[in-house]
């Protein structure tokens, strides 16, 4: 049989080609080969250790006010009202004005089956707060709120004779008085933040009645939180929650990326994945704003990345940055700080478990060659 003279010209200079090393990619840290490329699941965290503290709370953008069967909340506004121009005696009334955002059904629903909760309000001056036992100050009356109408604002007219002439502070509160659900307020760092509203009665130009205002926003807002006692497995499982400044600490074992020499691995991409099981969770996701949010940092170098989770599954989460960093210094290992970065936004919740060996890296990377 004849090979024809331009085939056989192309067979040759394919033999030719095929000797010739890999092109390699040059960037001004290293040269690494393309095709050499590897990706893996790597079972190297081998420890977690987790850490809470409480949200300041009183700058904070939300506030929160319910019971479900893991938490319990409400929160005190103190209000001083020391200028000498306002005259108690002349008020016709005075209302206690809170601004609703949005409330989390009990069972993570997106949507609610009931529209209105009763809550329960509190002069809690010189009070001894225990959220736990409901013990929450002097009850002024309890009202019935619209809880599935988003934004609104709420008002509760407070006793005639609940402030006097001469004083100038008053301590409130708003607690739960029906169970779940969870209604999150604008807080204390928001410009819609709690107020106390003066109203008095003066004669218009036509010499009719006409309501003014004087509004005093809150120099105070505490809130009072606590994790329902024995709602949460802390035997198998450590969490991170939206409600408290949760924190992970993993270590990371990273002696298996150690290839020697000149040589090292070059990472294209890596995840974090931590053993979250999603039946013991708690995520309510009605759409991306509400997607679980956690920032990895390493606190040696200081690098970090934020990562999503919700949806069942990641939606975000690269952190190939603080990896190779790690990898350049030579480190065998580093720790990771897992972290919520939207504390106070939603009541959700991740478990992950306690065993270390669960967790893992997924990463892709190629070897390379210091220049």
């Amino acid at each position: 049989m004849k090979i024809r003279i331009p085939f056989a010209v192309f067979i040759t200079a394919l033999f030719f080609w095929s000797c010739d090393d890999p092109i390699s990619y040059d960037n001004s840290s290293f040269t690494y080969n393309p095709f050499s490329f590897t990706e893996d699941t790597l079972n190297s965290v081998t420890s977690i250790e987790a850490g809470t503290a409480d949200i300041d709370w009183g700058g904070h953008f939300r506030s929160w006010v319910g019971e479900t069967q893991h938490y319990k909340s409400g929160f005190t506004v103190e209000f001083n009202f020391s200028d000498t121009s306002l005259n108690i005696s002349e008020v016709d009334s005075i209302q206690f004005r809170v601004s609703h955002v949005v409330t989390y059904p009990e069972n993570g629903a997106d949507t609610l089956a009931v529209n209105y909760s009763t809550f329960g309000f509190y002069e809690t001056m010189d009070q001894a707060i225990d959220i736990e036992n409901s013990i929450y100050g002097n009850l002024l009356g309890s009202d019935s709120m619209n809880i599935a109408g988003g934004n609104n604002s709420w008002k509760y007219t407070l006793p005639a004779d609940l402030i006097t002439e001469g004083d100038t502070i008053v301590s409130l509160g708003i607690f739960p008085h029906t169970t779940n659900y969870l209604s999150s307020f604008y807080g204390g760092g928001s410009s819609s933040r709690p107020s106390l509203n003066f109203f008095f009665h003066e004669p218009d130009t036509a010499g009719n009645d006409s309501a003014t205002f004087l509004p005093y926003e809150a120099d105070t807002l505490y809130m009072h939180f606590v994790e329902n006692s024995g709602a949460f497995d802390r035997v198998q499982y450590e969490y991170l929650s939206q409600l408290k400044n949760d924190s992970l600490l993993l270590t990371v074992d990273l002696q298996g990326f150690m290839v020697g020499g000149d040589t090292l691995q070059h990472i294209v991409s890596s995840s974090i994945l931590p053993a979250i099981d999603d039946l013991a969770s708690s995520l309510f996701t009605p759409d991306s704003v509400f997607r679980f949010s956690m920032l990895v940092e390493d606190p040696g170098s200081g690098l970090s990345s934020t990562i999503e989770y919700g949806d069942g599954g990641f939606n975000t989460n690269q952190i190939n940055n603080i990896l190779q960093s790690a990898l350049d210094d030579e480190k065998d290992e580093i720790d990771l700080i897992l972290s919520p970065t939207t504390s106070g936004y939603n009541p959700g919740f991740i478990a992950i478990s306690k065993d270390a060996s669960a967790s893992a890296l997924f990463v892709k990377s190629s070897l390379a060659v210091r220049p």
